[in-house]
């Protein structure tokens, strides 16, 4: 009797879920999506997509690329994975569903003036949906199989203007919802943009355009103040990792530093770390979007939290023995932080 009661025991906590204090795991179920609570204390694993009497199935064994909330209900998310499609939730992350299965998926982008419409970047094609992804249609196709979308961004003051920057040195351009393209800019040799996002609170007064802020590997951060015709690079050493849009400027993590400008760019102040000076080791990043002066980066090993700009720094282990390759906090509840976790960083 003693022996059954210590197996349903054992059974029980293992249906509970895998909530975790900080401790490294290594398996090759470590993977996928993780949410804390607390700002990174505490660990929860969010990556059934169905549990029955046969067993579990869960993208546990997934690489994370890019993590994407709905901009019309906070409880669905998108996930893009490494080389194996995207996944959305309905419900926080408790359950996933895969909606696209493609090993190419570079990145996605939502209409906020109309949520159910989404376009997704795979290989040299882009395709489009107008229900959330149950169904999918082309809407660009390149005869260059050598080409690939690197990045999507959507106007934000007119969500008909769709741009894709390719890895042909280009940016495409499509005025009319994704129906006909243009080359709207041709970029210096080898500059390939990627990670494209407009800045809500800066509009140049000669051009009268929101400019748009990007990073190419090797190279580093660029902004464009006429909505992507010329692009101007930042002279900030190390090689890019990530960077984050604020209300005044765009915090930019390379792998010689997290770097901060107050004025959309024109000034820089490199944010004292703890995390080593010769490589940074960071490789995904977060900014309270209520608070710029809390901010969380993660390493291979390690998330750091700071709540006074970057002045002292908390440091937490993760809770998957893969890096962090994305974090996001919760649009609606700074304390939660989802994140996702690679072997390829």
């Amino acid at each position: 009797m003693e022996k059954i009661k210590f197996l349903i025991i054992l059974l029980s906590a293992a249906l509970i879920g895998a909530a975790c204090a900080p401790t490294v795991i290594s398996n090759d179920s470590d993977g996928g999506i993780w949410v804390s609570e607390n700002n990174g204390e505490i660990w929860e694993q969010r990556i059934n997509i169905y549990y029955d009497r046969a067993g579990a199935k869960t993208i546990g064994n997934l690489d994370i690329k890019e993590i994407i909330f709905s901009s019309q209900d906070n409880r669905k998310i998108f996930i893009i994975s490494e080389k194996n499609g995207l996944w959305v939730t309905w419900n926080s992350g408790y359950n996933w569903d895969l909606i696209f299965r493609n090993t190419s998926i570079n990145d996605m982008a939502i209409d906020r003036e109309n949520p159910r419409r989404l376009y997704l970047a795979f290989g040299h094609n882009i395709a489009v949906s107008n229900d959330e992804g149950v169904h999918w249609k082309s809407t660009y196709i390149s005869d260059d199989t050598t080409a690939f979308i690197t990045s999507l961004v959507l106007d934000p003051d007119n969500s008909n203007v769709l741009y894709a920057a390719t890895n042909k040195q280009n940016i495409l351009i499509s005025e009319n919802s994704g129906i006909s393209w243009r080359v709207h800019t041709e970029l210096p040799r080898g500059i390939i943009l990627e990670n494209m996002q407009f800045h809500s609170n800066e509009l140049d007064l000669d051009s009268k355009q929101r400019s748009i802020y990007a990073i190419a590997q090797t190279k580093g951060l660029f902004k464009s103040k006429d909505a992507g015709k010329t692009w101007e690079l930042f002279d900030i050493a190390g090689e890019p990792r990530d960077y984050k849009l604020i209300p005044s400027g765009v915090v930019y993590a390379s792998s010689s530093g997290l770097f901060r400008s107050l004025n959309f760019g024109k000034d820089w102040t490199s944010l004292p770390l703890i995390s080593g000076k010769n490589d940074a080791n960071i490789y995904a990043l977060a900014i309270n979007p209520e608070d710029p002066l809390e901010i969380f980066y993660g390493s291979r090993s390690t998330l750091y939290h700071s709540v006074d700009g970057g002045f002292n720094w908390i440091p937490r282990s993760l809770p998957s023995a893969r890096s962090s390759s994305e974090i996001i906090i919760h649009p609606d509840d700074p304390d939660t932080l989802y994140m996702g976790v690679s072997r390829l960083r």
